[in-house]
């Protein structure tokens, strides 16, 4: 819809018997891929209806931004959608609604100069019989979740936001899914605040990284050169530094049998020529397991995109909220080298052990690409990785 433009659409139905169905319009989002997307927070809907008798337009839904649903309604609009308006048709014979549609650009939006971006929805009517539509509410939403903004990396957009903290991040209302990287500030007691990233969303239950690291100087296993004992030393200081976090979810896995991403595997390899991990063997078995937090894993690590070291041509691959607040990040896209008190921070370890190499471990260095570390190296850290309901 282009300026003073309107989309008008009709709802019809012929019943030849009184029975009440209820209804829902709903709106989805359409995929953007062309060009840049514009966000739902940058764009407002706004929604008419004519009332028999009356010949004019009625508000039936003010000005607002989409907001997803997080759950499937009664009457049958998806996850996903929003639902605009609903009503019930109980009279025999034809009924019509008439609908107008229309949609414009947040003026608090910014948009380069030069630069397109893109915005669109479908119209979705769903009906159900001897189902009564009522106003949807939406679940509630977890009270420990502060904030949630949206993350981008791209220092000259308006909506530049790395960390959480920065004038220009823009804020989100919950979401049915989250993307990779969503910044979110999360009560995790009484008394402790933490900024956090998403790994990964599966629809009811979020898995986080740190913003920072949790735990500081630090070995894999400070005991030997061996990482076929498992990573003893990091696990059990990030048990511990975060065992007062009483708002985040227990996690209960099995190292070499708990699946984090891909596979169960505990031992990876690095092909150079691929650019991929190869995680084929379980170098170490560890008992059961069940704690507040844990580290990330080289494969979700890999699905997020970060590469290994190759002398220097794969710097920078992990996107930067998985590097920022190490030391070299800046000269890497980051925003926070951090030293100083933190002199030792040059990277987090993973879960997992270097197959190839039995006294290294997989990590995330400052640079922003996976490394491995001598299993004993305590100029680095862990970063935890919590599971929270949405």
């Amino acid at each position: 819809m282009g300026t003073n433009q309107v989309f008008d659409f009709t709802i019809q139905a012929n019943l030849s018997r009184s029975v009440p169905i209820g209804y829902e319009v709903t709106a989805i989002k359409l995929p953007i891929n062309d060009v840049t997307p514009l966000e739902d927070n940058e764009v407002k809907l706004y929604l008419e209806k004519v009332i028999d008798p009356d010949t004019t337009y009625k508000e039936v839904m003010a000005p607002k931004a989409f907001i997803p649903s997080i759950a499937v309604s009664e009457i049958g609009s998806p996850i996903g959608s929003m639902v605009l308006d609903f009503g019930n048709i109980t009279n025999t014979g034809a009924t019509i609604y008439h609908y107008r549609l229309r949609m414009w650009i947040n003026e608090s939006t910014l948009i380069p100069s030069g630069e397109t971006r893109k915005y669109g929805v479908k119209i979705n009517v769903y009906a159900k019989q001897d189902v009564v539509a009522t106003p949807v509410t939406e679940p509630e939403s977890n009270p420990n979740i502060l904030a949630i903004y949206q993350y981008n990396q791209n220092r000259e957009s308006s909506t530049f936001c790395v960390t959480g903290e920065e004038e220009t991040c823009q804020s989100l209302a919950p979401q049915a899914t989250y993307r990779e990287g969503t910044i979110i500030k999360y009560q995790v007691n009484d008394s402790e605040e933490k900024y956090f990233h998403v790994i990964s969303d599966n629809g009811d239950t979020l898995m986080l990284q740190q913003r920072e690291n949790t735990v500081y100087s630090t070995a894999w296993y400070a005991d030997a050169n061996d990482n076929t004992k498992g990573p003893l030393t990091v696990l059990e200081a990030l048990e511990n530094a975060t065992s007062g976090w009483s708002n985040v979810l227990d996690q209960t896995y099995t190292m070499g049998t708990t699946i984090f991403k891909d596979n169960a595997f505990t031992g990876c390899s690095y092909d150079l020529t691929t650019n991929k991990f190869t995680c084929a063997v379980n170098t170490y078995t560890l008992e059961s397991s069940t704690a507040k937090s844990r580290m990330i894993s080289v494969q979700e690590a890999h699905n997020l995109g970060c590469l290994a070291y190759d002398n220097g041509v794969t710097n920078g691959t992990c996107p930067v909220w998985m590097y920022n607040y190490l030391i070299n990040s800046t000269s890497n896209g980051g925003t926070v080298d951090e030293a100083g008190e933190n002199e030792d921070n040059n990277g987090y370890l993973t879960m997992n052990a270097n197959s190839n190499v039995s006294t290294h471990a997989w990590g995330i260095r400052g640079y922003g690409v996976m490394s491995t570390y001598h299993t004993g190296n305590t100029k680095i850290g862990g970063r935890a990785v919590v599971m929270i309901n949405k």
